[in-house]
């Protein structure tokens, strides 16, 4: 698998992990429950932008190598 897919899959994840958070998160509202989804928050938030950052990286090093 290239460097780009795994960006491209780790953007995929960031998006399925905060839509879990939408149909979870307004369910009960208990201590446990704010816990768990401010967890698929930040690790939804944190997946898409490290996916963001290795699909740039790899975009910019394929335009340098191409010219």
């Amino acid at each position: 698998m290239k460097k780009e897919n795994y960006g491209i899959l780790l953007i995929i994840l960031g998006n399925l992990l905060y839509l879990s958070y939408i149909f979870f998160g307004n369910k009960i509202s208990s201590s446990f429950s704010e816990f768990s989804s401010g967890v698929l928050l930040g690790l939804s938030i944190g997946t898409n932008l490290v996916g963001i950052i290795i699909t740039s990286k790899n975009i910019a090093e394929n335009s340098k190598n191409s010219k």
